[in-house]
């Protein structure tokens, strides 16, 4: 292989030597310059966003990045990092977290989305096991991939088929809510006073104010550097804000911001999270007002003609026990799937005036997020 191919083979760093802890690290340069050797690759990387002024199609058309000075050239390399931890035996048996791994990977965000989502244009670079990423920190572990990161800002790469050095930096890290608050030095517990990134809310406000009432003030560099000072004057204080670290990133790279850097979860907040309940709460008023029964609906269900990725994903019945719990538990394909289709399901049985416009909203409103593209706001208002 290695003589037919240009193989980036991954370099071990020692955590500890006393127990042998490791972790593997695949150089992010030298892979960088691999995938833009590709001819398709590096036209793509080339090419000009062409958003449309009323949409949004791509990170690039958003307000963080147009504020992001670094990328004021358009030559520039963006990236993007996805942080998860898996599983290599069965989540279900014995072994269950004893050998999860934690990963991360990176993407080109120059790539336009439908190049981005194949798994030919998603790269490894690092693998540690979860208890040592536990243990040591993302700091440490990070350490070689955000040596490298900086070199790239700083002083860029050169790349051969383009003629010429580009610069580039990380613009976001994709990560599940535990995730995310870990990478970036957020609590990890989701119980305490505040437990969102994005803004100083209490706890106690989210479920009797509404985000959309401005009074949620939003974190941002100024005052999160004020909460991580806090936190590093006293180690022993309990996290400022939400605040219990530097983050590891924004620590080391100039132009990438905790504040601004880690996306929502959508997977989990919404499809795995807000829709189940929803759902389960119009199911339980549907049923209460006899539009139809239990046995009824999972028949819908089990009877739908679902087609193509949609007979993957198909939901599984309703439980009996779903009102108690009020959620109809689902993953998040499986809540997608039903969420999409349920219109034709039980459109029919319950009254337009009655609930559908409740959950034709949230399905539109997952859709937005799920979808290629979406209205600015402004464009919406006028």
């Amino acid at each position: 292989m290695k003589a037919n191919f240009s193989v980036v083979e991954p370099v071990e760093y020692i955590l500890e030597n006393k127990d042998n802890r490791t972790f593997q690290y695949v150089p992010i340069l030298q892979s960088l310059s691999q995938v833009l050797k590709n001819i398709e690759e590096k036209d793509l990387v080339t090419q000009k966003n062409t958003g449309c002024a009323s949409r949004y199609q791509s990170f690039h058309d958003g307000s963080h990045f147009h504020a992001n000075e670094f990328f004021a050239d358009v030559e520039r390399l963006s990236l993007i990092l996805y942080i998860d931890d898996f599983e290599v035996c069965n989540p279900l048996g014995t072994s269950r977290k004893i050998h999860k791994v934690t990963a991360v990977y990176w993407v080109l965000g120059n790539f336009p989305a439908h190049a981005r989502s194949t798994l030919a244009s998603i790269n490894l670079a690092i693998l540690c096991k979860a208890d040592d990423t536990k243990r040591f920190g993302f700091q440490k572990v990070l350490e070689p991939l955000l040596t490298d990161l900086q070199s790239l800002e700083k002083d860029g790469i050169f790349i051969p088929s383009l003629g010429k050095v580009m610069k580039g930096t990380v613009v976001s890290v994709v990560a599940d809510n535990l995730g995310a608050h870990s990478v970036g030095g957020f609590i990890e517990n989701f119980t305490g006073s505040h437990v969102c990134r994005f803004c100083l809310a209490d706890r106690s406000q989210f479920q009797t104010t509404e985000v959309r009432s401005g009074l949620f003030q939003r974190r941002d560099k100024e005052q999160h550097s004020l909460h991580v000072e806090a936190v590093l004057s006293s180690p022993t204080s309990t996290p400022c804000y939400g605040v219990k670290k530097q983050c590891a990133l924004s620590e080391k790279l100039d132009h990438f911001h905790v504040t601004s850097g880690y996306p929502p979860d959508a997977l989990h907040d919404l499809l795995e999270g807000l829709v189940p309940v929803e759902l389960a709460l119009s199911f339980q008023a549907f049923i209460k007002k006899k539009y139809f029964s239990l046995v009824e609906l999972n028949n819908c269900i089990r009877q739908f003609p679902y087609k193509w990725s949609d007979q993957t994903n198909r939901p599984h019945l309703i439980p009996a026990h779903f009102s108690s719990k009020r959620s109809v538990g689902g993953n998040a394909h499986e809540n997608w799937c039903m969420l999409r289709l349920l219109p034709l399901m039980i459109g029919l049985k319950v009254p337009e005036d009655d609930g559908v416009a409740d959950v034709n909203d949230l399905k539109r409103h997952c859709g937005t997020c799920d979808g290629p593209s979406s209205y600015r706001a402004e464009h919406l208002l006028s």
